[in-house]
């Protein structure tokens, strides 16, 4: 019995350091996605969660439910948004016309047309330039982009919370679930992506304002920088790509 069990012991352990099993304490779109990936959709991990519910969930319990989903919930997030897309994702359309928006606004606000107008450049089409362009704005602009999705979920976080007073009949399980899943929803990158669109429009609007608050918020003259930076990077390798190109085509010409 006892050679048995060590047999099945050394079993789950091979399982457990070949991937084979899923972890219970990595977030979902981390044990499911391959190494060094995630998933495209985020899914917190409700596995290791001290509360639950179910239909016989009082208020107090559903209460202490929404605080634990959304602390550990925004934990989660911020270890899947630190990890990379895979290499073979498609092509973002939507995420791309946000990346536009921002670059036209970066403009209005700090007139550097000349820059933003060849960072649009560097977006348009398709294929792997263009995907690989997108990328290096999305990796320089990543605390800028993560802030946005933080001010988002936190938004919609406060709106679940002043749910609480609510009995469970005016505010249900299934009405909690439901709120879950927007919330899971909104840990993406193209939801930071919107929070820094509308930082830049709320700057066009009120450029001679003070700010009415002073919680920290998206550093707007970081995009700036950063837009300009790596504008000037892609624009400068894919000159040297197209330089590559015309000089292999003369090698190519008869003499």
């Amino acid at each position: 019995m006892k050679k048995g069990t060590l047999l099945l012991s050394k079993a789950l352990l091979t399982l457990l350091l070949t991937g084979c099993v899923q972890n219970p304490m990595l977030p979902s779109h981390l044990s499911n996605a391959g190494a060094g990936q995630k998933s495209l959709v985020f899914k917190t991990n409700q596995s290791t969660f001290i509360s639950e519910l179910n239909n016989k969930t009082t208020k107090v319990e559903r209460n202490s439910f929404i605080h634990e989903f959304i602390l550990k919930s925004d934990m989660q997030c911020q270890k899947y948004l630190s990890v990379p897309q895979s290499k073979d994702k498609p092509n973002n359309a939507s995420k791309n016309e946000l990346y536009m928006s921002m670059f036209d606004t970066v403009s209005a606000v700090f007139g550097i047309s000349y820059i933003t107008n060849t960072a649009k450049t560097m977006l348009s089409g398709n294929g792997d330039t263009q995907a690989n362009n997108q990328e290096a704005y999305e990796k320089a602009l990543s605390p800028e982009i993560q802030r946005g999705v933080e001010i988002n979920r936190a938004r919609y976080a406060k709106k679940i919370q002043q749910k609480e007073p609510l009995p469970t009949k005016k505010y249900t399980i299934t009405q909690l679930q439901k709120d879950m899943l927007i919330y899971d929803k909104q840990c993406n990158e193209e939801y930071g992506l919107i929070e820094i669109n509308r930082a830049l429009k709320a700057m066009q609007q009120n450029i001679n304002q003070p700010p009415v608050d002073n919680k920290p918020r998206i550093n707007i003259e970081a995009i700036k920088n950063k837009v300009t930076k790596v504008t000037k990077e892609v624009e400068k390798k894919e000159k040297i790509i197209k330089q590559k190109d015309t000089n292999a085509t003369t090698k190519k010409l008869p003499l």
